[in-house]
């Protein structure tokens, strides 16, 4: 009867284990997700390259590119910002533009600049992501 007593608490045992094991390995997976949506806003726009397609569209809309793919970089910019968090998309559409500014050295007093900080500021509300402007000039 010791020998069945003692089979039984190993049992016991080694199940508490192995169910101990899953949810610790759970949590940490709910964990690394929560951190992985969590990550900052400079974070995410670095991971996105500075969101480059955005930066096309806004280079398309001041005409300075005449490739006539207006509504593919627009697409595509649309697909970048759906893939920062919310609350860090103008955070991206302003570096994005500030990228594409000192990249095609224009300044910005310009008409160039002005279309540009147009295309950035509709582009949440033209991507159907967000109604809002984002302030480029603050």
């Amino acid at each position: 009867m010791a020998k069945f007593a003692l089979l039984v608490a190993t049992f016991a045992l080694a199940f508490f284990l192995v169910n101990a094991s899953i949810y610790r390995t759970t949590d940490g997976d709910e964990e690394n997700w929560y951190r992985h949506d969590r990550r900052s806003c400079q974070d995410q726009i670095w991971q996105q390259g500075y969101l480059p397609n955005c930066q096309w569209y806004m280079n398309e809309q001041a005409g300075r590119s005449h490739s006539g793919y207006g509504t593919h970089y627009l697409n595509s910019c649309c697909y970048e910002l759906q893939n920062l968090r919310q609350d860090c998309r103008c955070q991206g559409l302003k570096q994005a533009l500030g990228q594409q500014l000192k990249l095609q050295g224009v300044r910005w007093e310009s008409r160039e600049a002005e279309d540009m900080c147009e295309a950035a500021e509709t582009a949440l509300n033209r991507c159907r992501l967000d109604s809002r402007r984002c302030d480029m000039h603050s």
